[in-house]
């Protein structure tokens, strides 16, 4: 069963520095492009997003995935100190809510922690459990302004 001692758990915080090749880099990853020409223009032409009515270029959705793992904060450590069997490990669900643009030059400060552990019966073995972990992590930047507020939540099988 879920240990929900870890209810309010806090993971420490990391940062992370938003570059506009990383953005760039990240936009034409996902796009599955062949050129940069094709990716959306406010993901690296400053002179598009200011035409867009950015201030600078933006990042796509779910850039700031890039800020735990490159900013150091990664989920490996949240797990094993969760106790979490990484070999049972399913990612049920990530939902982000976005509150402030993020442009070139932005230091990010995430901090995740435990909001929920629960357990659910499976339906098709009685007696049997998953358990379900979700995580809320908050991402400010430089001027503690909150950017987005994301929510993960893991399920051990």
């Amino acid at each position: 069963m879920a240990d929900k001692t870890k209810i309010g758990t806090e993971f420490p915080p990391y940062t992370f520095e938003v570059e506009k090749g990383k953005i760039a880099e990240f936009a034409m990853a996902i796009s599955q492009k062949e050129s940069k020409d094709q990716v959306k223009p406010i993901y690296w032409d400053s002179a598009a997003a200011k035409a867009a009515g950015y201030g600078d270029i933006v990042p796509p959705p779910t850039f700031q995935t890039c800020f735990a793992l490159w900013g150091g904060g990664g989920l490996m450590p949240i797990l094993q100190a969760l106790g979490i069997n990484l070999g049972r490990l399913l990612h049920g669900e990530e939902e982000y809510e976005y509150l402030t643009p993020i442009h070139p030059g932005d230091i990010m400060k995430g901090q995740s922690k435990v909001v929920n552990m629960y357990d659910k019966e499976k339906k098709d073995k009685p007696g049997k459990f998953m358990e379900f972990t979700v995580l809320e992590t908050e991402i400010k930047n430089q001027r503690g302004e909150l950017v987005i507020r994301a929510r993960t939540t893991l399920v051990e099988r």
